[in-house]
């Protein structure tokens, strides 16, 4: 039953039948169509991401070894696009006893699918509600002024149960947080309610080494000022995947990473560092149409290309709304087989088309927009349109189909509803 005033995900948005509420990782996957089911439902798809699980949990089992900590996966963001529930189960089923999110309503959808995931919601509380609605659900939430915590308290009285806090420093991003000058003070409030239980203290980098070495300094002044006063800070934490890469002295208690997980190097040199990184997501499109083009003919918008002779043109129901940059007008690379063939002029909203001239291929057919390694993997699809990787996932159109993988079969399906 939904409760009034609550958002939540759809059962459909997440991959999951109506009336099933599993309580374990595995559940999840067991209640998923079968390999068969799924192939038969792909083919009617015009366009879908493909998520290998493997990778995922390849990609996982680096950052432990490189770090040694406990690691609390940060999938804000329908997990990078990725698709929230697919993957929170994927990690738990992993050993991940920790996620992070962004918005309140993924932290419900966690703990309405995988109730026994410690969840922290970084997501601001405005009501009452909201905060024993949270509470009630046992989330970790993340508190940074008195008003914050003053709401949690109540909320928590009324239930009777601790609420779990992790409280975010500001050590200088200046975005939010409670002052670190204040910090120790703060916590010192909260330590003495009765209500409240510190389950972490945690800080995020300015991605500057200069500054983010002063940042760290003033963390761990926090930390030793906390220990003055014999207070528990629960986990430390401060690293996310860029100080995991390049600063090991930061790492702590847990450390926060969220792009790397899902094979993604946030600047080319990070290939250096030792970790094995495989990207976990593939975007697949079926030919929507084929046609012999004669020579001097513009094609789509703007009229960007004209054909220099006569050219077989086939086009995708695919574009920009699905995280097809713009910018990659008349340059995008798209993969056939072990034949790369490129773009040809403007990338629509819906539609971009691409040279088959020369090449076998019929309408229905399958090709890679993003492949997983490559001319058109995702960190050359970002740097051929001058974006960030990370604004590439977090333009995956969310209304595509997603497709995971294990051992290279379909083991579950998300299919979201647009009502």
């Amino acid at each position: 039953m939904k409760r009034p005033g609550v958002l939540r995900f759809s059962v459909l948005a997440q991959g999951v039948k109506p009336g099933y509420h599993p309580a374990m990782p595995e559940d999840f996957f067991a209640d998923q169509p079968t390999p068969e089911d799924i192939e038969d439902r792909m083919a009617g798809f015009g366009g879908w991401f493909e998520i290998d699980l493997d990778c995922l949990g390849h990609n996982l089992a680096e950052i432990r070894k490189r770090t040694g900590v406990e690691v609390m996966p940060v999938i804000k963001n329908d997990a990078y696009g990725h698709g929230l529930i697919p993957i929170a189960a994927a990690l738990a089923g992993e050993g991940v006893k920790w996620l992070m999110v962004a918005k309140t309503v993924e932290a419900l959808a966690i703990k309405d699918r995988l109730p026994d995931c410690q969840v922290v919601n970084m997501d601001a509380l405005y009501t009452d509600a909201q905060a024993r609605e949270v509470v009630k659900r046992g989330i970790a939430q993340v508190i940074y002024t008195h008003e914050g915590a003053a709401r949690l308290s109540r909320a928590a009285k009324t239930l009777g149960r601790k609420a779990g806090v992790f409280v975010k420093i500001d050590t200088g991003l200046h975005r939010i947080g409670v002052p670190s000058e204040e910090a120790v003070a703060y916590m010192e409030t909260l330590d003495a309610d009765p209500d409240l239980e510190i389950r972490g203290t945690f800080a995020t980098f300015m991605q500057e080494r200069e500054q983010d070495e002063a940042m760290f300094a003033r963390f761990q002044g926090v930390l030793d000022g906390l220990a003055v006063k014999g207070i528990d800070p629960g986990l430390r934490s401060m690293a996310s995947s860029y100080a995991v890469f390049h600063y090991p002295h930061t790492w702590l208690d847990m450390v926060r990473p969220a792009m790397s997980l899902f094979g993604i190097y946030t600047e080319p040199r990070e290939r250096e560092a030792g970790m094995d990184l495989r990207q976990c997501l593939t975007f697949k499109g079926r030919v929507e149409h084929i046609k012999w083009v004669e020579a001097g003919q513009s094609v789509t918008y703007s009229g960007r290309f004209t054909t220099p002779e006569r050219m077989r043109i086939a086009t995708l129901h695919l574009g920009f709304y699905d995280a097809i940059p713009r910018e990659l007008t008349n340059k995008a690379r798209i993969r056939i087989g072990d034949t790369l063939k490129t773009s040809l002029g403007s990338i629509s909203l819906n539609h971009m088309l691409f040279d088959a001239t020369g090449i076998s291929l019929e309408v229905g057919d399958v090709v890679e927009v993003y492949s997983r390694e490559g001319e058109n993997d995702l960190a050359h699809i970002a740097e051929g349109a001058g974006w960030m990787v990370y604004s590439v996932l977090n333009h995956l159109n969310p209304t595509l189909p997603r497709v995971y993988t294990r051992g290279g079969k379909s083991v579950a399906l998300l299919e979201r509803s647009v009502a």
